[in-house]
């Protein structure tokens, strides 16, 4: 697949966080927000948001209620089907025209099933594309909720932005404390602070500036962990409890053009070998030439077809892969990979 800066998808933000994260808040925030008078939001039925009358009416107006009550439970399923309801209802103007899909999951949400079926399944790959998961932890609570669940850790691993909500119930040194921890389980996804009141547009791309926007350029995809935040050179032991060792990054600096043969086997090798414990891959190759970089993304052992740019991002042409998993060691990862460094240093990684 050749994309360019004039290819059309629809983005789509997802938004997760554990139960009692201010997702419902956030979400009431952008419906009442005129910057986002031409989303269309999804929610879970089983929020507040679905309870409010005044704010959710029917598919024909700017929120659709999924039947399911929770999305993770029909990922695959509900989530696909209502997402192509909806483009059907738009191209024959049974809803009014919208530019972009923003879904509230539930608290307790796996977002594995989800981002899979939105970068892999072949009805909704042509009409939308995953702009970000957008993951909230509550300030005061949010240490808490990630040493106790793993359900609220795997959401922070998957995440593409992080927010820190609730900021008005912690001090400072409570928010410096909790987004150490974030970084512990996710150190290539951006941290931002927000509270009720407070506008939500920042904590999302406007449309125009999404990879397939008019005028996009190629740096427009390097947000979240497509960003490779190297090592800062600090190197201070980590502190966080051993709930948080699960989950390790591994950043791989690939400068070299791989052939589709040797990325093929990559791939393979991660899902035969890793599996579900390989949370979410993404990177920046140059695959067979190298004229032009590919983003690659996997989710669970599920790589998606590599999608082409049209040109490198200023800087230079240095390919990445960051991996997000649990209990995967560097040899590991390094071994299946198959791939021999010139020197330990070109290896990245980082775990608590």
């Amino acid at each position: 697949m050749t994309l360019s800066p004039a290819t059309r998808r629809m983005p789509l933000d997802l938004v997760t966080g554990f139960l009692g994260s201010g997702k419902t808040t956030l979400i009431n925030a952008v419906l009442r927000d005129p910057a986002f008078a031409g989303a269309m939001v999804i929610v879970n039925e089983f929020g507040e948001v679905g309870l409010d009358h005044l704010l959710v009416s029917s598919a024909d107006d700017q929120v659709v209620l999924l039947d399911s009550g929770c999305l993770c439970c029909a990922a695959s399923g509900t989530l696909r089907d209502t997402l192509i309801d909806l483009f059907a209802r738009r191209s024959s103007g049974r809803v009014a025209p919208f530019n972009r899909v923003i879904v509230e999951t539930s608290g307790l949400a796996h977002p594995g099933p989800l981002v899979a079926s939105l970068l892999g399944d072949s009805a909704l790959v042509p009409r939308c594309t995953l702009s970000q998961v957008l993951t909230l932890v509550d300030a005061h609570n949010g240490p808490h909720t990630l040493e106790r669940y793993a359900e609220a850790r795997r959401q922070v691993a998957f995440a593409d932005r992080l927010v820190i909500s609730k900021t008005d119930t912690a001090d400072s040194t409570q928010r410096d404390r909790l987004a150490s921890q974030l970084a512990g389980i996710n150190a290539h996804a951006p941290v931002s602070l927000w509270r009720q009141g407070e506008a939500p547009a920042p904590l999302f791309d406007a449309p125009e500036s999404t990879p397939h926007g008019a005028g996009a350029g190629p740096a427009a995809w390097l947000r979240g962990p497509l960003r490779p935040q190297y090592a800062d050179g600090s190197d201070e032991p980590d502190t966080h409890g051993s709930a948080f060792r699960q989950i390790t990054t591994h950043v791989l600096p690939i400068d070299e053009p791989i052939d589709w043969e040797r990325y093929a086997r990559w791939t393979q090798a991660l899902s035969a070998r890793l599996g579900q414990r390989l949370l979410r891959c993404k990177g920046l190759l140059a695959l067979g030439d190298g004229s032009a970089p590919w983003v690659v993304q996997g989710v669970q052992g599920y790589f998606a077809p590599p999608e082409r740019l049209v040109a490198w991002p200023p800087g230079g042409r240095a390919g990445f892969l960051v991996c997000i998993g649990e209990s995967i060691g560097r040899a590991e990862l390094d071994a299946i990979v198959e791939r021999a460094p010139s020197s330990p240093s070109t290896f990245e990684s980082k775990s608590p």
